[in-house]
């Protein structure tokens, strides 16, 4: 903001107050006073959000010196020449140093993953647990402080070096790096691609990328990867030069069991810096938590074209099955080619109930009464429904009172308005086969998204409803026969899969790539030094106790919280380990629960060092006639200024009389 922007802001506020004061208020013989107050809380106010910056030390002053002790986690590597006087790691050299640095009169500010000060007694207990180098925030601190020159102690694998040098020249700080050691020879595993999921009898093929960050290495390292803890790959790959990456990929064959499997490759051989040798991965096969679950409870031929084209518009992992008896359930391909032909991919009801109870979409067809009665339970939480209905209690799920079937060929309507109008549009003209067992619609609740005409003539009849209400997405189907469109080329199965990948669109929106009801961890491997972040969808505004223990079974969290909208919170940072949890959940039979881990990796070590040009900043001259390095939001007497005066205006008026 400029001066003169500034003084007219000043000028427009005190007039408006001497205003109130001189024509809209009772007249007083303290009012004088009362403006006076409010002129200097205004124009504190004012200056704060200006925010200029004030001298910290009078000309020719000697500069106040400051070190930021860098305490990310690359600081415990090994260093290659580290003096006698060490242990041999780069922390045990920065220690030193801050030492020295703090018995010659510097201010010791530790980074890790906050910014705080250190007490020079008390520097040996301090630990390298940072998760990332980012020294802007450290600089701005030192700055608010009246520092006018720092010396950073750091291994230069610096994240944000183009900012810190703004910053530090825009406050006028000097920065200087301390030279420490370079580290020894180091590895690590920069990635581990692997799907998150997979279907029972798929090869599941991984890749492994290798990163160097220091030179003077063997030419080749030995990679193995295990499998739920059993070794059963070893892979040999080129160094890379430091910077750069060498890959690898491997196969985990095709008989995983169902289940989740953890999955980890790491480096053979000790190097500089353990932490970012080995990276873990799960991989769920058949997993119980399912984007899309379609289920038939009747023979139809619209399963086989349906699955495939929302295994296509939802961009989710879709799963099919067909009753095949009484309690039990084939899997179907997700082609949608029909059932898979092995018993292994049966399952009973109790399994389908716990698959649709975990399902963010459920796809019912040939939905009767008593399909309905099975299914209500499980999709209870469920945010986006399709019911395919049978007759009027299955269409009762849905909350669409209907009568019984009516006979004779029913075919497209003009279009209603509806979120799926655009397609639904082109029906009425395109010339497509009857539709049969229309379900007519009782109730006047809305929501017709298609309408249909015995013989193309006489009252229309919704043959799908698509509504929204209590957090879900509801489409109801009250016709048969739409597998018919999708059984004929060219135009008809055009249209056939323009329609549903349209509803299907509609009941996705807003939230792709969701999970399924359930309160569970966002990820089975979460990063290190992060809060621990929770998905608790189908369960906002509900009070959920959740319990965390490690892996010796010690309770590390026991707590309620009650899901907010959205369903995404978070509970405290966990060391690094494997955890079990159990989130009891009100209503609901039995507890959620699983487990998670807390990766120890890294990859601060595989960033290369910034060059020592690009994080030094000159310092400020020592006899300038203004040392510019404190913003006025760094000077509490500004805010006790202004309080002083709010609270002088407020005790004035009161005994004066005026409100």
């Amino acid at each position: 903001m400029s001066i003169l922007l500034l003084i007219a802001v000043l000028i427009l506020a005190g007039g408006f107050c001497g205003w109130i004061y001189y024509r809209r208020e009772f007249e007083v013989r303290a009012r004088g006073v009362l403006l006076a107050a409010r002129l200097v809380a205004v124009t504190g106010v004012v200056a704060l959000l200006w925010n200029p910056t004030l001298p910290t030390a009078p000309r020719g002053a000697g500069p106040e010196r400051f070190a930021i002790l860098d305490a990310s986690a690359s600081m415990a590597a090994a260093a290659s020449a580290a003096p006698s006087t060490t242990t041999g790691t780069t922390w045990d050299e920065a220690l030193r140093r801050a030492a020295a640095l703090a018995d010659g009169g510097a201010r010791v500010l530790v980074l890790d993953d906050r910014v705080h000060a250190a007490d020079p007694a008390r520097l040996d207990g301090l630990r390298p647990v940072g998760t990332a180098s980012l020294l802007a925030g450290a600089v701005t601190v030192a700055a608010e402080a009246g520092a006018r020159e720092v010396v950073l102690i750091s291994d230069r694998r610096v994240r944000d070096p183009v900012a810190t040098a703004a910053i530090a020249r825009r406050l006028g700080v000097g920065i200087t790096v301390d030279t420490l050691p370079g580290a020894a020879y180091n590895l690590g595993i920069g990635r581990l691609l692997l799907p998150a999921t997979a279907e029972r009898g798929e090869t599941v093929r991984g890749r492994v990328e290798l990163g160097g960050s220091t030179a003077t290495p063997p030419d080749s390292a030995t990679v193995t990867i295990s499998l739920d803890g059993r070794p059963i790959q070893a892979l040999r790959l080129p160094v890379p030069t430091p910077g750069g990456t060498s890959t690898a990929e491997f196969t985990l064959g095709g008989s995983l069991a169902a289940g989740p499997h953890r999955v980890t490759a790491r480096i053979e051989g000790a190097d500089a810096f353990p932490d970012d040798d080995e990276r873990a991965a799960i991989v769920e096969v058949d997993p119980e938590e399912t984007g899309v679950l379609l289920v038939s409870f009747a023979p139809d031929w619209e399963p086989r074209f349906l699955l495939p084209v929302l295994n296509q518009v939802t961009g989710l992992p879709v799963r099919g099955f067909l009753r095949t008896g009484p309690d039990r359930f084939q899997a179907m391909d997700p082609d949608g080619a029909g059932a898979t032909g092995t018993a292994a991919a049966a399952i009973d009801a109790a399994a389908l109930e716990r698959l649709l109870s975990r399902a963010e979409m459920v796809v019912a067809m040939g939905l009767d009464g008593a399909a309905a009665e099975f299914i209500e339970g499980p999709t209870a939480r469920t945010r986006r429904l399709l019911l395919f209905a049978a007759d009027a209690a299955g269409a009762a799920l849905g909350g669409v009172a209907a009568g019984a079937a009516l006979t004779g060929e029913w075919y497209p309507d003009e279009a209603p308005p509806s979120p799926v109008a655009g397609e639904v549009a082109r029906l009425a003209a395109a010339g497509l086969p009857p539709l049969t067992g229309v379900l007519p619609l009782l109730d006047q609740g809305g929501g017709a998204a298609l309408d249909l005409r015995l013989g193309g003539a006489g009252e229309p009849r919704a043959a799908l409803l698509l509504r929204t209400g209590g957090g879900r997405r509801v489409g109801v189907v009250l016709a048969r026969g739409f597998w018919r469109w999708a059984f004929r080329d060219g135009v008809p199965r055009e249209h056939y899969r323009a329609l549903w990948a349209a509803v299907g669109g509609w009941m996705m929106a807003d939230e792709p790539l969701a999970a399924g009801p359930g309160v569970r961890p966002v990820a089975p491997i979460l990063p290190r030094g992060a809060a621990v972040s929770w998905l608790g969808r189908g369960h906002e505004g509900e009070e959920v106790r959740i319990t965390v223990t490690d892996s010796a079974a010690a309770t590390v969290l026991d707590s309620a919280v009650t899901v907010p909208a959205g369903g995404h919170f978070t509970s405290g940072v966990l060391p690094a380990g494997r955890y079990m949890y159990t989130v009891a959940v009100p209503n609901a039979p039995a507890p959620d629960s699983g487990a998670f881990e807390v990766e120890s990796w890294t990859d601060e070590m595989l960033r290369l060092p910034v060059p020592f040009a690009e994080l030094t900043v000159p310092a400020p001259p020592a006899n300038a006639a203004l040392q510019r390095n404190r913003p006025l939001r760094a000077w509490p007497p500004a805010y006790l200024v202004i309080l002083a005066a709010l609270c002088a205006e407020w005790i004035g008026r009161r005994r004066a009389g005026l409100r």
